[in-house]
């Protein structure tokens, strides 16, 4: 039994860490072609935990071992929708400051993203 919430961990950290880089990488991509600054204008100390607060919802699923099609869905919507408004913040909002609240929100966000697959993946169970 302890070998497969291992295997599990192991697939989630791979399949958390792939999601986490490839959302970031979209993200500060994106921003920076938007803006007209370099491609690398996004990276900074501030990426590797962006990566992990973007992955971890994933790694989490993998764990806990919910391989339910729906739950992995409503966590990749839930991530985009919460990046997405990210990135609509970066691009199109011209405020100098930093946006606390958008800050705080997409701290949270994983734990929002985790909740809605763990609905997602009951109300799919509930309703066969």
């Amino acid at each position: 039994m302890p070998n497969r919430f291992f295997e599990r961990a192991a697939l989630g950290l791979v399949l958390a860490l792939a999601i986490g880089l490839a959302v970031v990488a979209i993200c500060n991509t994106v921003a920076a072609m938007a803006t007209g600054m370099p491609l690398t204008t996004g990276w900074g100390d501030q990426s590797v935990i962006q990566i992990i607060l973007a992955g971890l919802p994933y790694l989490v699923l993998a764990a806990v071992g919910i391989r339910a099609r729906r739950a992995w869905i409503t966590a990749l919507a839930l991530t985009a929708a919460f990046w997405g408004f990210y990135l609509w913040d970066l691009t199109v909002t011209d405020a100098p400051d930093a946006n606390i609240g958008l800050g705080i929100m997409m701290m949270a966000s994983p734990v929002a993203i985790i909740a809605g697959a763990l609905l997602a993946s009951a109300a799919g169970r509930r309703s066969r």
